[in-house]
């Protein structure tokens, strides 16, 4: 024998030893290989039943969605009532704090007035009342404008 031929023959004998070897692996993967090959036969019927619960999901979702429109146009003069009372309720305030600015400003005069003359005390009371009695009539058509 020559060189050569015991070369092809160590080769063959570890490519024997490599076959005995991966045998039991290669079953294995046989078996995984088989089995995969069972889960993607169902994943068309699997995929169909998710797509049309899919489907389902979002028609209910736009039925969701009219309703909600539908109350939302139901309500929505509700909604412009009380936005029509707060701006009545905060122009009623701004009237109410105009005349609260005037009333102030008038009584600040007798408060200058009061100190301008020095009066204390029961003078001063006196004097404050005596003025307001003098302006009475004033005070009370710019309270009621």
């Amino acid at each position: 024998m020559d060189w050569l031929g015991i070369g092809v023959l160590i080769i063959g004998i570890a490519f024997l030893i490599l076959v005995f070897v991966l045998i039991k692996p290669l079953m294995k993967l046989t078996t995984v290989l088989e089995s995969l090959q069972k889960t993607t036969d169902q994943l068309p019927t699997m995929l169909t039943n998710v797509t049309g619960q899919a489907t389902e999901v979002f028609q209910k979702g736009n039925e969701t969605l009219v309703n909600v429109n539908n109350q939302v146009k139901d309500i929505n003069p509700l909604f412009q009532i009380v936005n029509d009372a707060g701006e009545a309720s905060r122009d009623f305030s701004e009237m109410a704090l105009e005349k609260t600015f005037s009333l102030k400003k008038k009584t600040s005069e007798a408060k200058e007035f009061t100190q301008r003359k020095r009066f204390q005390g029961l003078y001063g009371l006196l004097a404050f009342v005596y003025y307001l009695s003098q302006r009475k009539e004033v005070i009370k058509e710019q309270l009621v404008k």
